[in-house]
């Protein structure tokens, strides 16, 4: 599976390994407020943990696109997760992020968002990409615009009403600013 090198980030494919460090990032109720989820349980958090990244690598080798492990370059520390994943029920793809709380409001989340979006576009081939999220998770909306996203429409997906974000690869406008390095394994 392939790994993204950014300016500060790598983003490479989970492991079973990773839930350890992922349960501690989920663990904390703001991380997961916003979540379709909502905060998970302290007693089951390692377990929905498993099961999350169970999905997530599952989706990699259905797909060959899916979320990646977001890792701090400077400290080498698993920090979030990012990356495309196909919406519930539905054909569209979804570009989502989840990060570590003292990671935000440091561009960390739009770096991560930029780089799956040009994956998305460059690679795989997608004609179109969305986000969603709460109406109100105004942090999250604030990525989206960042990475060129544009608001389309008011919808319902995982049982909430959210905001729906999309980006088409036509309207797409790679950063050339920002590093950006594919390694395929």
């Amino acid at each position: 599976m392939p790994k993204i090198e950014t300016t500060r980030l790598y983003l490479r494919p989970y492991t079973l390994d990773d839930v350890d460090e992922t349960a501690v990032i989920l663990s904390n109720p703001e991380v997961m407020k916003y979540s379709p989820r909502g905060p998970i349980p302290k007693d089951k958090v390692k377990d929905v943990t498993q099961q999350i990244l169970e999905v997530f690598i599952q989706h990699w080798k259905q797909h060959g696109f899916g979320v990646w492990a977001v890792v701090d370059k400077a400290t080498n520390k698993l920090i979030g997760h990012c990356g495309l994943n196909f919406l519930p029920n539905s054909p569209e793809v979804e570009v989502l992020y989840r990060l570590e709380q003292a990671y935000w409001y440091q561009g960390i989340a739009t770096e991560a968002t930029k780089a799956s979006l040009r994956y998305g576009f460059e690679e795989v081939k997608l004609d179109k990409i969305v986000a969603i999220a709460a109406p109100e998770h105004t942090a999250s909306r604030r990525v989206m615009e960042k990475a060129g996203l544009k608001y389309e429409k008011d919808a319902y997906f995982y049982n909430l009403d959210v905001v729906y974000y999309a980006l088409t690869r036509a309207a797409w406008q790679p950063d050339k600013s920002s590093y950006y390095n594919l390694q395929s394994s």
